[in-house]
């Protein structure tokens, strides 16, 4: 696919995800590399692109048609994130928009972007924080208070940058055999058994598709060593958030019990998931509500419970959710998860264990969760843990919490434990 081409259809991807559609869905399928990089490369940096643009347009960002509003976007970042010259990209735009149909708006998009861009480095000296590294000012707020400057400012910076494929492999031959063809794999320096390839993505991906390994972030990936250590290989388990099955597919890599139980609400997501379990030597499948699991009480060693959240420790992977999240869908989501929670501590015979996790970083999903706990029930301190040099903080409730980092998404755990 050409340039021209990549520009047109990274235009429009963008139009379906303003429209409600997610970028994940969209890039799932193959797409060259430049399309991928230029969707998520804007949603990351929307709000100061947004920023740059408004001031020479003179007119409201939102008041342009979607494509047109696209291509600005498309051809800024190009301009002043991917290192593109600014007349190539401004030249490019002109073009993308007259091939879109909306060849009135070609001498708009020129005389925009011919200003904007040579203004960029202006805007972000004088920019706040949260305008310069294009988050939301509520979330710059809540992060500042929560976890300090610093930390705010790196979890953001980190949010910026593309993520790497990190997978883990469904047998060692299949790695050594990776290995011996050619590729540069390289391990994990906190997260055993995580390796990527910083140069050969496509044939990382190739294995992938090939049944050989499976993608999966390494904050992701500790949820699965901390069960088993937590309840060791003979533990009997259920997953009650399972789907797409990619923790309880690891914990079974790792040496976990041989018939797990995963459950999940979604009957589709659940045969995904049992496909990925029956390689790595399969699980009982249940359809049912992680809030009303039809499982008896007490009946399983651990509870691993990876719930549903705001998805705040992933803003790198899933960049549009910055501008879909308000602070009260935070507290609508705690409500849900407090009564998956109530559910999995009923799971849990005498001397069992709940891990409860999730990809957010923010209390209420967490730790004020687990604060106040039913008599029987006990927090459990995670930090010992964790595997060397895991970049976690301890958590007010004995859990663990790794902002996002360069090596790793945002991910918050706690253990609980029936007496």
């Amino acid at each position: 696919m050409s340039d021209s081409a990549d520009r047109q259809l990274a235009a429009r991807l963008l139009v379906r995800v303003e429209e409600g559609a997610y970028s994940s869905r969209l890039l799932a399928r193959p797409v060259p590399a430049g399309v991928r990089a230029r969707v998520l490369g804007v949603l990351r940096w929307q709000r100061t692109l947004d920023a740059a643009l408004s001031e020479p347009l003179r007119r409201p960002l939102d008041r342009l048609d979607a494509e047109v509003r696209a291509v600005l976007r498309l051809a800024l970042l190009e301009a002043v994130v991917l290192g593109t010259p600014v007349a190539l990209a401004t030249d490019a735009a002109v073009g993308t928009v007259r091939r879109l149909g909306k060849t009135s708006a070609a001498g708009l998009v020129n005389a925009v972007l011919r200003r904007a861009a040579p203004a960029w480095a202006a805007l972000l000296e004088r920019a706040a924080p949260d305008l310069r590294l294009s988050h939301p000012d509520w979330l710059w707020r809540r992060w500042l208070g929560a976890f300090g400057e610093d930390a705010a400012l790196r979890a953001m910076a980190a949010d910026q940058e593309p993520a790497p494929v990190w997978v883990w492999w469904l047998d060692d031959q299949a790695r050594a055999a990776a290995a011996a063809a050619g590729v540069g794999l390289r391990s994990h320096p906190w997260c055993p058994g995580a390796w990527t390839a910083p140069e050969q993505a496509r044939e990382l991906l190739a294995a992938v598709a090939a049944g050989k390994a499976y993608v999966q972030d390494p904050s992701s990936q500790l949820v699965a060593h901390l069960a088993l250590r937590l309840g060791g290989g003979s533990a009997r388990l259920v997953d009650v958030c399972a789907a797409p099955g990619g923790k309880l597919a690891l914990w079974r890599r790792l040496g976990g019990e041989p018939m797990p139980l995963a459950l999940d609400r979604h009957p589709g997501r659940l045969r995904v998931a049992g496909r990925l379990l029956d390689r790595v030597g399969g699980a009982g499948l249940v359809v049912g509500d992680a809030a009303a699991p039809p499982l008896p009480p007490a009946s399983r060693d651990v509870v691993l419970v990876d719930a549903p959240c705001s998805g705040t420790g992933t803003l790198r992977r899933h960049p549009e959710l910055r501008w879909r999240l308000r602070p009260e869908g935070i507290a609508r989501l705690a409500a849900v998860q407090a009564g998956i929670l109530a559910a999995a501590r009923e799971l849990v015979a005498p001397g069992g264990m709940v891990l409860y996790s999730t990809c957010s970083v923010e209390a209420e999903e967490n730790e004020a969760l687990v604060e106040r706990l039913p008599a029987g029930i006990e927090a459990i301190e995670l930090a010992a843990l964790l595997p060397a040099g895991v970049p976690a903080t301890p958590t007010a409730a004995g859990g663990v919490r790794i902002l996002p980092c360069l090596e790793g998404d945002g991910f918050t755990m706690h253990a609980l434990r029936r007496i």
